[in-house]
């Protein structure tokens, strides 16, 4: 997967002159979505999704809601996309057992620590299979906002306050899946991530919103230590930042693109030149459940957990569909 453009962050040349793509990718999408027909399950469905493509923090806020559900007695599995590469089309991953990341992704491994999660490419097919067993009350989707081929009986549309919605204009000249009123359109409640800008909040007023934090839960084992941080995320600057607010010493940087799948010398690489600064490797959880066991016990990962600042109101709304 590439690396997220810098010009999805704000209008320039390049942005215009690929906004006739943009209009070819809008009219895909408005003939996708009308032959599309919508099969409605007989268990409620939550999804968690954004508009953006990647960097809005939907799966640690897929992984908060997960937890609110086991607080609240209910018997949920996480349904993902993955990659399926191996050509199946239904799987479940279980915890602490090894899967192969271009088979599931990165995503499901860090879901199916909180609760049973299945992998499919087909999400209507993969609903149907989990609507078939009865221990299970509903289904959390993991994406899939701009997926109708399943009806979604709650949807939460996750924000981040320093991405927002980028540029503002659709994929490939910027990074929107969807236009942005399209997208109010099918979202009961909004989560904001961090600080967010009275603009972004004028665009999304109207809607009940949640604010939620990024809270990091083993800062300390990385205090006083000269740091080289490394990710593959769609922001990686996000990671960055937010280690050195944190008041960590961060003497280098190294970024991948979003789900990238490590390479042994890659990692090999990383791991040398920290030694030859005696310096500590330091990663984001979503890169390291991909890393070889070797590299795992080698590199450490800054653990994080998305807090919600209203969460009443996330278990009010939830209590009505469940």
């Amino acid at each position: 997967m590439p690396k997220t453009p810098n010009f999805w962050t704000k209008k320039n040349l390049i942005s215009f002159t690929l906004l006739p793509f943009s209009f070819v990718y809008f009219l895909g999408f408005l003939l996708v979505n009308f032959f599309t027909k919508t099969y409605k399950i007989s268990k409620p469905v939550i999804c968690v999704g954004n508009i953006i493509a990647g960097g809005a923090g939907k799966t640690p806020t897929a992984i908060a809601l997960g937890k609110i559900l086991n607080e609240m007695g209910v018997n949920f599995a996480f349904l993902s996309r993955g990659y399926m590469s191996d050509g199946s089309e239904f799987l479940l991953l279980k915890d602490k057992e090894k899967y192969k990341i271009n088979q599931v992704g990165d995503e499901p491994l860090l879901l199916a620590q909180t609760a049973p999660t299945f992998v499919s490419k087909n999400r209507l097919f993969g609903a149907k299979e989990i609507e078939r067993m009865s221990q299970f009350q509903a289904i959390v989707l993991d994406d899939g906002m701009q997926n109708n081929s399943l009806h979604r009986d709650f949807v939460i549309m996750v924000v981040d306050g320093n991405v927002g919605f980028g540029n503002g204009f659709l994929i490939p000249a910027g990074p929107m899946r969807e236009p942005l009123c399209a997208g109010l359109k099918k979202v009961d409640l909004i989560v904001a991530i961090g600080k967010t800008p009275d603009a972004l909040m004028k665009k999304i007023s109207g809607k009940k919103i949640v604010k939620a934090k990024v809270t990091p839960l083993n800062l300390k084992n990385f205090s006083g230590q000269k740091l080289i941080a490394f990710c593959g995320l769609a922001y990686p600057k996000k990671f960055f930042s937010f280690l050195a607010n944190e008041g960590l010493d961060v003497v280098e940087t190294h970024d991948f693109a979003d789900h990238h799948n490590y390479k042994l010398h890659e990692l090999e690489n990383l791991h040398q030149i920290a030694k030859e600064k005696k310096a500590t490797l330091i990663t984001t959880k979503k890169d390291w459940v991909k890393f070889p066991k070797l590299f795992q016990e080698k590199i450490s990962y800054l653990d994080v957990e998305l807090q919600f600042e209203n969460k009443e109101l996330l278990i009010s709304e939830l209590t009505k569909i469940l």
